[in-house]
């Protein structure tokens, strides 16, 4: 048994869905204000947080894995890139934990498959 909204839902829902992206574009320009570092900063790390938090669905296509995996790696080089532009050896901690990481998914995926 379905339930249908009631028009004032919907307007709510519509109006909510207004209002997040520019409350986020919002903070993203007062952080660009305030330096051009933090506002890339925060963009990226929201691109990276929803490339890591939404869960793929279990029927999704290869295009959407591909995707996924485009806006992690996006937004992890942005950070990579905005941490040299602000001090150098913090970027190159950037590198040396996504070379870590990916020694660490080698490693693993091939554990798994000797398995």
């Amino acid at each position: 048994m379905t339930t249908q909204r009631t028009s004032r839902a919907l307007a709510r829902e519509a109006a909510g869905l207004c209002l997040t992206p520019l409350g986020v574009l919002g903070v993203l320009v007062a952080l660009g204000s305030l330096h051009w570092a933090a506002g890339l900063s925060a963009a990226m790390g929201g691109v990276l947080a929803a490339a890591v938090l939404l869960p793929p669905q279990p029927d999704a296509s290869r295009q959407a894995h591909v995707v996924r995996w485009a806006a992690g790696l996006t937004g992890y080089g942005g950070l990579t890139g905005c941490a040299f532009a602000l001090c150098a050896p913090v970027g190159w901690i950037g590198v040396s934990l996504a070379v870590t990481a990916a020694g660490w998914w080698l490693a693993t995926s091939q554990a798994v498959e000797g398995a």
